[in-house]
């Protein structure tokens, strides 16, 4: 029985045998690539390719305790190094913040106000009545939550009439008329000064070529170094040149220079110096413009109030103490105006452009003079595009609430230094808003409030002024007052 068995157990594996084999092989020859007759062969075996990675140069041994020690000043290497860069960012940041501090209380060069001057102006506005859904809107702007694209109508974003607060007719009108005046002005603003005025200087050149006749642009020694670095790109053009000036000379430099009638003069009124403050001699600019104008040249001005900041520099005559420069600004073909010094507008450009040819040739229709003014000859010949949105934009519509704020702060800071000197101190307080000059009879009085205030309030000094101390004020700073009441204490 057994027997039989078997015998049926090896027919059976037998007889499937050969169905297995033909299974593999159908599995083989489906996956392969070679003939079916072939038989695959082994990879060929290089003796030079192995080992594939070169064996690690040998080395004697190390003790163990040769080893852990090692390892141990590896680590403190390691934490030390680790302690040395947080020392480093602690250094940096505390000095960051210091100098975020300086800028808050500076009393040197014009900077940026910062936050701090927005959120009292906000409060300011609160305080005068202003809707708390306006504020709330305001605040908003402050904090950029309102940034777009500004740049397209479809795809997503909004369009142009939503999203670019700087291209509705309203908004310009009443933008034009606190700072420049009503009428065909043109405005646009750009990323600094320094861009205004190369875009100011792009359109004269121009229209100099446009006209092929001179345009002599006039630039007395107190205008902003960017007009030197600007103009100086010029000086191979045909037809557009400057020309230097001191305040205040014989006008020899004039009595050198070629004009003919259909000449065009165009001079430049700074309405306060960056370093003292002051402005360009207006009897002696005036005597410029005329003799030019008795040589047979038209003559044009244009206002660098930049230092004006946002506040609207014809509303702050009554805080400047040395020239009355109300006729310059009304008869201005331009004026340009740094937000920046205040909360970060960058720059104001305002053109009455009805006397130039080159702005009488464009296309107002379409996209192009929607976006960024590109049809205006302004921007066409400009190096830089305008910036047709910005976050801050909406306190324009302020402009006139910010620049009362903004003299309110500064008489309250008049005020307190009046109290703040003896009255047996022989000195003068004299406004040339944005500045302040405290100028002292005695020179070592000033000399010693100078260097005592200096690393706190890092003033400007002029050695042609030893008797004065310029003093910047802002909302923020108003502190130095008692720094010198304490120093005359």
């Amino acid at each position: 029985m057994k027997n039989s068995c078997l015998v049926l157990l090896f027919g059976a594996a037998a007889a499937l045998r050969p169905s297995l084999r033909g299974i593999r092989k159908s599995v083989f020859y489906a996956t392969s690539t070679r003939k079916r007759t072939q038989k695959p062969k082994a990879p060929p075996q290089v003796k030079d390719e192995i080992p594939i990675y070169t064996a690690s140069p040998t080395t004697e041994r190390v003790p163990p305790h040769l080893v852990n020690a090692a390892m141990y000043e590896a680590e403190l290497e390691e934490e030390e190094a680790a302690r040395a860069k947080d020392d480093l960012c602690r250094t940096m940041f505390a000095r960051f913040a210091r100098g975020q501090e300086l800028l808050r209380r500076n009393h040197g060069a014009p900077v940026l106000h910062g936050p701090d001057t927005l959120d009292l102006f906000v409060g300011d506005l609160a305080a005068g009545g202003v809707a708390p859904d306006v504020i709330e809107l305001l605040q908003r702007m402050r904090e950029g939550a309102m940034l777009n694209g500004a740049g397209g109508t479809q795809g997503g974003r909004l369009q142009l009439s939503l999203a670019c607060l700087n291209k509705e007719e309203e908004f310009q009108e009443s933008v034009k008329e606190a700072f420049f005046r009503e009428g065909d002005v043109h405005f646009e603003l750009f990323p600094s000064t320094t861009k205004s005025i190369e875009s100011f200087c792009s359109l004269l050149a121009a229209e100099a070529s446009l006209r092929e006749r001179p345009i002599k642009i006039l630039l007395p020694a107190d205008a902003h170094y960017a007009w030197t670095n600007v103009l100086a790109q010029y000086e191979a053009h045909p037809y557009f040149k400057s020309i230097d000036l001191a305040p205040g000379d014989d006008l020899q430099v004039l009595r050198e220079t070629r004009f003919r009638p259909g000449d065009l003069v165009v001079g430049v009124y700074t309405l306060a110096n960056t370093v003292s403050g002051r402005a360009t001699p207006v009897e002696w600019f005036q005597d410029v413009l005329a003799y030019c104008e008795g040589e047979g040249a038209s003559t044009a001005h244009f206002v660098d109030a930049a230092l004006a900041g946002l506040c609207v520099a014809k509303d702050t005559l009554d805080m400047r103490a040395d020239e009355d420069v109300a006729e310059i600004l009304d008869g201005a073909i331009g004026l340009v105006q740094s937000g920046f010094k205040d909360f970060g507008l960058s720059s104001m450009l305002f053109l009455d452009d009805a006397e130039f040819e080159c702005c009488s040739h464009r296309n107002e229709r379409g996209l192009q003079n929607a976006v960024a003014g590109g049809a205006h000859a302004l921007i066409k010949h400009a190096p830089v595009t305008s910036i047709p949105e910005s976050p801050t934009l909406a306190f324009l519509l302020y402009a006139r609430e910010y620049t009362a704020f903004r003299k309110e702060s500064f008489e309250a800071l008049c005020t307190k230094l009046r109290a703040a000197i003896p009255d047996e101190v022989d000195y003068e307080l004299r406004p040339l808003f944005p500045l302040l000059h405290l100028e002292f009879a005695d020179a070592d009085i000033t000399a010693a409030l100078t260097d005592a205030l200096m690393a706190t309030y890092s003033l400007i000094t002029i050695d042609a002024e030893p008797n004065v101390v310029r003093l910047w004020p802002t909302p923020t700073n108003h502190d130095v007052a008692d720094a010198i009441a304490a120093f005359f204490e």
